[in-house]
């Protein structure tokens, strides 16, 4: 089972993690994991259309890991019958998010504190379907003192991967990571552990394995894709251009109407380390069709061809 969890994973991140931003991470590198954007458990069993437009993927994003979070154990197995049905790898259980919204409805980091709740929502989901079910936690809720307890009581509930961010809720995304008691924990647990946060990508975390079984990378992906592969990469700017436009193409594909929202904040964050980005920024963020996309893109290949 171990072998099989080996994985470098790109995070579920809501408003990012979407099936066009999934598609081109494995396009980068097909060997990457993939976990979805988190979803309502409960808008997935009370609303098929949700389910419809978020569940189907791309043959090339499989093996795919759906996330979801709420609060009560059978609306998760509802859940968790639906999204097997849509043929993904495995289901994840959010119980990391610090959003105050999803904390004060006992969702998410809640979790951490709710255990028995916690426990039993693992013990049904895993019982309901085939597919594996794995967790995505904090290092606590205001400490690391109870990390392994709870991690173990996960296990014995079926979890059959645990991902570990490495704050506590009260620190949310302050504060550098905590790897230290993550590895504690892998020494006391037979399932794959993975570590989250502070990663810059895959040579970073070569020096931060130690114990652990691989590593996942959320928000310094955003404006670097390619940090999933095992060396550094200096990449041409028509390079970063070219999948620009393969993005933008598929959030056309997959999203309609809201497309050109969704790739505003992606265009802008692709150039993240070029000084001149801000010269473009405005007209990136005003996008209203796919040309107008590619006539930036090609006047920013045309101005800065020093950089190609």
């Amino acid at each position: 089972m171990a072998e099989k969890w080996k994985i470098v994973a790109l995070a579920p991140m809501d408003g990012y993690t979407d099936s066009a931003y999934r598609q081109i991470v494995k396009k980068i590198n097909p060997e990457v994991i993939c976990f979805s954007e988190f979803f309502s458990a409960d808008w997935i069993v009370h609303s098929k259309f949700l389910a419809n437009s978020v569940l189907p993927h791309h043959i090339s994003e499989k093996p795919l890991i759906i996330q979801i979070f709420w609060k009560d154990p059978e609306i998760f197995k509802k859940a968790a019958i639906i999204i097997e049905s849509y043929w993904v790898a495995g289901i994840d259980v959010n119980m990391w998010c610090p959003a105050k919204k999803v904390v004060q409805s006992w969702h998410g980091s809640s979790l951490i504190i709710n255990v028995d709740t916690a426990f039993k929502i693992i013990e049904e989901m895993s019982k309901a379907v085939k597919i594996p079910i794995s967790v995505k936690t904090r290092l606590g809720y205001a400490d690391a003192e109870n990390l392994i307890t709870f991690a173990k009581w996960l296990e014995n509930a079926w979890a059959q991967l645990i991902t570990v961010h490495g704050r506590t809720y009260k620190q949310a995304f302050t504060w550098n990571a905590d790897w230290t008691m993550i590895y504690e924990l892998k020494k006391n647990l037979w399932i794959p552990v993975i570590g989250n946060w502070d990663v810059e990508d895959y040579d970073d975390w070569m020096n931060k394995v130690e114990n652990l079984d691989w590593f996942m990378i959320g928000r310094k992906s955003f404006w670097n894709p390619w940090c999933f592969l095992p060396w550094k990469n200096e990449l041409s700017l028509s390079e970063k251009l070219d999948i620009m436009k393969e993005h933008a193409r598929l959030l056309i594909e997959l999203k309609w109407r809201k497309w050109c929202l969704e790739s505003r904040k992606h265009m802008v964050q692709y150039l993240h380390s070029f000084t001149w980005v801000k010269h473009y920024r405005n007209a990136l963020v005003r996008v209203e069709s796919y040309e107008d996309v590619e006539n930036i893109l090609n006047e920013i290949k045309n101005d800065n061809n020093i950089y190609l």
